[in-house]
């Protein structure tokens, strides 16, 4: 396992770094990211804290419900992250990270409101 993942949206104006410990990727199958991602959304949870950010100027946030807001890079549209606002818990995208990481699917979320036409992908411990 990497000391640290990196990651950048698509246009390179928003760059990240996490921590080498955060957790296996998260799978969320909500209406909610399926309309955001047009798929379910696969991130990694990480205290806001830990997360080094730079271009964090490029970002676009909005409100998405009373316990969350999104942000998306404001040059390319890249779904960057999801802030839990209470928690100070980022949802980071896990598309974004560059290269390999070793992790898998640890959790789905939300899987009753998966559509019919994607089987749950396989969750690893």
């Amino acid at each position: 396992m990497t000391d640290f993942l990196k990651g950048r949206c698509h246009c390179g104006a928003v760059r990240f770094t996490l921590p080498g410990s955060a957790a296996g990727v998260l799978a969320c199958h909500c209406q909610d990211c399926q309309r955001m991602h047009g798929n379910y959304n696969a991130f990694f949870a990480v205290p806001r804290a830990d997360v080094q950010m730079e271009g964090e100027d490029a970002l676009v946030w909005y409100s998405s419900s009373e316990a969350s807001r999104r942000a998306f890079c404001g040059t390319c549209g890249s779904r960057v992250l999801k802030e839990i606002t209470a928690a100070g818990r980022w949802l980071v995208s896990a598309g974004l990270i560059e290269g390999q990481t070793g992790r898998r699917i640890v959790k789905n979320l939300w899987e009753q409101s998966k559509p019919d036409w994607y089987a749950l992908p396989a969750v690893q411990g």
